[in-house]
């Protein structure tokens, strides 16, 4: 088990905003506590096992303090390839890994896999394609092609969303951040998790050596 803490570069700078303030424009950075609070707590709990959520808008400094942390950053691959949700999408291709870090196709705040492809922006479908080199493969199947390159990578760590797995559409969306009335409503049918399904799983688990 692990302890994923959300939202970790608040721990560098925090956006500090007046009680009451009806708006943000009054707001103002503030520093986190910064390392000294992940030295303290190895020194009272000794090591955990942590990941790290540095996923948008990361600096410099943030990079520094998970590294100086020791934690695994985390990899969402749909931002290596969607220009909209990342000004950063190099540090989500594959080929820039580092070990110590978890690759996952989709996070719950992400649409599944088939419904973002469906989406996606032609030149960042382009990219996505030849990355992968997979343009002929259909697209009913276009969720296993970033399942594997998941898999493939160097992470320590591989998390894919059951919904991927399924090759579900943007029906089977977990949570839409921003968004009241409709998230967290997904539920899977029964019958969905088949021996055929299993036995795939396996099956790259193994070649993968996951």
């Amino acid at each position: 088990d692990a302890v994923r803490i959300d939202h970790f570069r608040g721990f560098d700078q925090y956006y500090s905003i007046p009680y009451g303030a009806e708006d943000a424009t009054r707001g103002h950075w503030e520093q986190g506590p910064g390392i000294d609070l992940f030295n303290r707590v190895r020194q009272v709990l000794g090591e955990k096992e942590v990941i790290a959520e540095d996923l948008g808008y990361v600096t410099d400094s943030v990079r520094k303090l998970v590294y100086d942390s020791g934690f695994p950053g985390m990899k969402v691959l749909e931002f290596a390839f969607d220009s909209r949700d990342s000004g950063c999408a190099s540090d989500y291709l594959p080929h820039n890994y580092e070990k110590n870090c978890v690759v996952y196709t989709g996070t719950h705040d992400n649409d599944t896999l088939c419904g973002w492809y469906k989406v996606l922006d032609p030149e960042d479908l382009k990219l996505s394609q030849k990355y992968m080199n997979n343009a002929n493969t259909p697209k009913r199947q276009i969720h296993w092609d970033f399942i594997r390159l998941a898999l493939a990578s160097v992470a320590d760590l591989c998390i894919i969303p059951l919904q991927d797995y399924l090759g579900l559409g943007s029906e089977a969306r977990i949570n839409t951040p921003s968004t009241l009335g409709n998230n967290w409503r997904w539920r899977m049918k029964q019958g969905c998790l088949t021996k055929e399904l299993a036995d795939q799983i396996r099956e790259l688990t193994t070649l993968y050596g996951r």
